[in-house]
């Protein structure tokens, strides 16, 4: 926790953990700290809670902490942006020359540190990052020469831009919970999923596949999701 202010609200749940997802948000916080939020392929979801998907449209939250950020001086005190916490008992440590840098949207990045839960708001954290590797960049793969087949499921560089949406109650056992399921032709887009109570977002993977939760769905309600400049809507 060196680095992190006000410590005791990390309840650390792994002392190391490397996790691989996309660059999805990015947010520089009055704390100093920037959080770099990360979607994760569906065999890691299970590092979210409620409140990632309620608050962080489904994605994991890292921060990296002042002390850790480029252009701070190992040894000396880190510098700080004029909006940041300076009251009595507000520790930022010292710099450490980590120097780790904020990675670009829609990267591929394994980011280490501890897995923490994030008591003040609920949700689950690699707090602080200690380091991110870029594994991959945020371009679009390119189409293959063979032409898809002559059906209905959108496939990259076919017809512009299109996507599919079915809607259906989660398994998770809280009334209202609906997965909104996104397959459109548009890889590593943001993709928002709206009804009459709730509008969420995320990024579709490489495949142009996204999961999103909205949480007071009814069953008829209209649902739906924008994926870039595609629309698509269904009913749940």
């Amino acid at each position: 926790m060196t680095g992190v202010y006000h410590p005791y609200r990390l309840q650390v749940r792994q002392h190391c953990l490397s996790v691989t997802g996309t660059v999805a948000y990015i947010r520089h916080e009055d704390d100093g700290d920037v959080h770099v939020d990360l979607a994760l392929p569906a065999a890691e979801s299970h590092l979210l809670d409620q409140a990632n998907y309620a608050h962080e449209d489904g994605e994991l939250v890292t921060e990296i902490v002042p002390a850790d950020q480029p252009g701070c001086v190992r040894g000396q005190p880190p510098p700080l942006p004029a909006t940041a916490y300076r009251s009595s008992g507000y520790d930022y440590g010292v710099c450490t020359g980590a120097a780790i840098a904020t990675p670009s949207l829609g990267a591929e990045v394994t980011v280490t540190g501890p897995y923490v839960l994030d008591s003040d708001h609920g949700w689950m954290e690699i707090h602080p990052v200690w380091s991110i590797d870029v594994t991959g960049s945020a371009s679009t793969p390119p189409s293959t020469a063979t032409a898809p087949a002559a059906d209905t499921e959108p496939h990259p560089g076919k017809d512009g831009p299109s996507c599919q949406v079915t809607a259906a109650p989660s398994n998770d056992g809280y009334p209202g919970d609906y997965e909104v399921f996104v397959h459109s032709n548009l890889p590593r887009q943001r993709a928002t999923a709206s009804d009459a109570a709730d509008t969420w977002s995320t990024t579709t993977d490489a495949e142009g596949y996204a999961d999103i939760r909205l949480y007071h769905t009814s069953p008829g309600m209209a649902v739906t999701v924008t994926v870039g400049a595609a629309t698509c809507r269904a009913t749940a």
